[in-house]
């Protein structure tokens, strides 16, 4: 609606991919070592990033630390994960988004929407893996790894409340091959790079739930040095106008866009 109304969209780099779920103990022994039973120590977290093989950068994302994976979904038919732990972190899961890169130069063509177009799909494609009941696709990391099904979860048990379907995520991640993206081979290759910093991030019962798909937005509403959009008066503003990326870069972006207006009251 906005870009009918003549705001000026612009596609911008975003990322896709799944979250990640182990043993908060797990990630407490990698992390703390000897002293990951501490009762000083609170429950770890990590970031961590690389490039991968065929040359995309992958990394985790919005971490949470004794938490779990929500639903996220905005639209009827569409399945998105997301992250999130209670003040105390004490749930027995650590889970965090585990995505691939994405840029404009990933789609065919100029719509400065095609990034959330690809979204869309990848979201009602979740949905219909799932068994079309907004269950969430879900695989175990080793097995993942090694191209076979899922059968049953050991250690590890999914958070996400609406219940998970297993699934084979090489073939929820088979896109048509305009998009030449290879998520599942990037997300693969990740896993055991990562496993190298994390020890334990490749276990095999470690779970991998899809799709995360809303870490950042695929389009931005172009602003000039005023912070104004083309339109007089408009602010594009924070993560859906595509300056932010998260909670605090959010506040951040929010605090300068509100400078500028009194800077230059309209």
């Amino acid at each position: 609606m906005l870009h009918r109304r003549g705001l000026v969209i612009s596609p911008k780099p975003f990322s896709v991919g799944v979250r990640i779920e182990h043993k908060q103990s797990m990630i407490n022994k990698s992390q703390y070592g000897k002293f990951y039973n501490h009762k000083k120590l609170g429950a770890a977290d990590y970031k961590l990033s690389c490039k991968s093989s065929l040359g995309r950068g992958v990394y985790t994302f919005c971490m949470c630390p004794g938490g779990y994976v929500v639903a996220a979904s905005s639209e009827k038919g569409g399945v998105v994960t997301n992250g999130m732990s209670e003040y105390s972190r004490d749930g027995e899961n650590a889970n965090s988004a585990l995505l691939v890169s994405v840029t404009p130069g990933d789609f065919p063509g100029e719509d400065p929407f095609l990034g959330m177009y690809f979204q869309r799909e990848l979201e009602k494609r979740a949905f219909a893996f799932g068994g079309y009941s907004y269950k969430a696709p879900c695989q175990l990391v080793g097995d993942f790894l090694k191209g076979i099904p899922s059968k049953a979860f050991y250690d590890v048990f999914p958070t996400y409340q609406r219940g998970v379907e297993f699934v084979s995520l090489d073939d929820f991640f088979n896109l048509p091959n305009f998009y030449k993206l290879n998520l599942a081979q990037n997300l693969k290759d990740a896993i055991i790079k990562l496993d190298r910093k994390l020890n334990g991030f490749a276990a095999q019962e470690a779970v991998l739930t899809a799709v995360e798909t809303r870490s950042s937005s695929p389009i931005r509403i172009m602003r000039d040095c005023t912070f104004q959009s083309n339109i007089s008066g408009v602010y594009p503003c924070g993560e859906g106008a595509g300056y932010a990326g998260g909670i605090t870069s959010s506040a951040v972006d929010g605090i300068k866009c509100a400078l500028k207006i009194i800077e230059n009251p309209v």
